[in-house]
């Protein structure tokens, strides 16, 4: 099998590609910018032709909206139009965000690819699978972008004075190997579908208020294994790769 994989070097992406490296009898295509722009058709063209199925990963989350907008559409126009023009009816996944269901810029284009993708799939009979993720943290998490997860481990880490805009919003979180996982699964189904949608989410439900003072609190302990449940270990995971 051979599998692509948009914004490979991205939070997920790293996370993906070192979960799937060392199987055997598969062969791992990475997309990413500056040597592959996701903007421009012909190099979509030539990455997705050969491939058994693709991973679209890649999100632009930062910048005008011009440039957010054309990083979930363009990119999903390219990546349907290229695939529609193989003879090979290849797989596609798609990883999309629970902030899809918000009324941002960057929430409205992500949904807005959703749309495109499912069209696409209905239209063509082209295999697709929707992941809309709910808010994914864990190692590699980049600080002040990512998650407010990494954002809270980094200034604890580095004993910053921690930030709360709204410490009463309540977040539902995702460890990124158990996201992962989901995705691995869907890679190596043998179930035949031509489209799938899975809204995900988890029990890890917290308020922003408590999970920074569950963070201000690692400081105090020497590892995770007095930790009651995966959640909180998994989040002093996350806090460990900033001390490193």
């Amino acid at each position: 099998m051979e599998i692509g994989i948009t914004g490979s070097s991205g939070f997920i992406g790293k996370h993906l590609v070192a979960a799937l490296k060392g199987r055997k009898n598969l062969k791992i295509s990475c997309f990413d910018l500056p040597k592959r722009d996701i903007l421009n058709y012909d190099s979509v063209k030539r990455f997705v032709s050969g491939k058994d199925l693709i991973v679209h990963a890649a999100a632009v989350n930062r910048g005008g909206d011009s440039e957010i907008i054309a990083g979930s559409v363009v990119a999903a126009y390219n990546l349907a139009s290229a695939l529609r023009e193989l003879k090979k009816k290849t797989k596609l996944i798609f990883l999309s965000s629970a902030q899809s269901e918000s009324e941002t810029v960057y929430g409205l284009s992500k949904r807005l690819a959703e749309i495109m993708f499912r069209d696409f799939s209905a239209k063509f009979g082209r295999s697709v699978s929707i992941f809309r993720l709910t808010n994914v943290f864990g190692e590699g998490c980049r600080p002040f972008y990512n998650s407010v997860v990494a954002t809270f481990c980094h200034q604890v880490a580095n004993k910053e004075e921690l930030k709360i805009n709204d410490p009463g919003r309540k977040i539902n979180l995702i460890y990124v190997k158990d996201a992962v996982g989901l995705i691995l699964k869907e890679i190596f189904s043998a179930e035949k579908r031509t489209f799938y949608f899975k809204r995900v989410s988890t029990n890890n439900t917290i308020t922003v208020k408590k999970l920074a003072d569950f963070i201000k609190y690692f400081p105090n302990i020497s590892g995770p294994e007095k930790l009651k449940s995966k959640f909180q270990k998994d989040l002093y995971n996350t806090y460990e790769s900033f001390r490193n």
